[in-house]
């Protein structure tokens, strides 16, 4: 499913106190990467270099960890997300890496550790409790990356949800997007991305929940015809995130979803008949 033009606003990665050594010679202040997370909200550690592999003595890695040095911290949690011994000391360090002041530190920590799932789960969820917004983004950056890996930690994700900054609601949102439709915590609880969960997220009262449902919603999951009536009727939800994010999601749908909102086009509310309107448009030039 699409990530949303929304999403590509929220901030995923900032320069925040921790507990590395300071880089004088990055040139750049807090407030400057702060700046630069804002206009580049996407921006992620870059890939690990081809033929990276744990060669290296992990005590020569781990103190590689310590460096003054961004590149050489990064490099350090490429080797640390491989395979290999010594696991909870590996994940001690990168529990610490997490909250590096060098914003490409801090995620390309968040993306080892992802890979380490299950078995950094743990280490991730306790960070979600951090006292820092950014170090809770990151720690959801993680487990969205994790996948499926990351199943245990559907109920922390859910609480994100509810998480007092609305970038890491929105972040948690996106964290379980990427777990993919799965059995969800709690008894009577229904499956993530399904029809069902999405008429449930629907029906909160919390806009950040209601963006969720539809961000992790996926059409493949059941019939469709159902969840596009839905995202229909939150086509003209008092929130335009919200609003937004149900015509995407139509449009993603694709042909499946025309006839409805061409009847749409009739609705007694005037802001569905214009978000459907719109909605037909994209769908017109094959999208977006």
């Amino acid at each position: 499913m699409a990530t949303y033009t929304f999403l590509n606003l929220v901030v995923v990665v900032f320069a925040v106190a921790g507990g590395c050594a300071p880089d004088p010679a990055a040139g750049r202040s807090a407030v400057a990467e702060t700046s630069q997370a804002q206009q580049h909200p996407s921006a992620s550690p870059p890939s690990a270099p081809a033929g990276s592999r744990d060669t290296e003595p992990l005590d020569s890695v781990l103190a590689q960890l310590r460096s003054r040095s961004p590149d050489v911290r990064v490099r350090a949690t490429y080797t640390l997300a491989q395979p290999g011994s010594r696991m909870e000391e590996r994940l001690r360090a990168l529990g610490v890496a997490l909250r590096d002041t060098n914003w490409r530190v801090g995620m390309a920590s968040a993306r080892a550790l992802g890979k380490l799932a299950p078995a950094s789960v743990p280490t991730l969820v306790t960070a979600l409790s951090d006292h820092s917004p950014e170090i809770r983004r990151r720690a959801l950056f993680g487990l969205g990356g994790a996948g499926q890996a990351a199943t245990a930690a559907v109920s922390p994700l859910r609480s994100a949800l509810r998480d007092p900054d609305r970038s890491v609601r929105d972040m948690a949102g996106r964290a379980l997007a990427q777990l993919g439709p799965r059995s969800s915590a709690g008894t009577d609880a229904v499956d993530l991305g399904t029809t069902e969960d999405l008429k449930a997220g629907l029906a909160t009262s919390d806009p950040g929940e209601r963006l969720s449902a539809i961000q992790r919603y996926q059409p493949w999951a059941d019939d469709p015809q159902d969840a596009i009536r839905l995202l229909i009727r939150a086509l003209g939800d008092g929130d335009g995130l919200v609003r937004a994010g149900a015509a995407d999601a139509l449009v993603n749908i694709g042909p499946a979803s025309r006839t409805q909102l061409a009847a749409a086009l009739s609705d007694s509310n005037p802001v569905i008949r214009r978000e459907a309107s719109v909605a037909l448009v994209r769908l017109g030039r094959g999208g977006p």
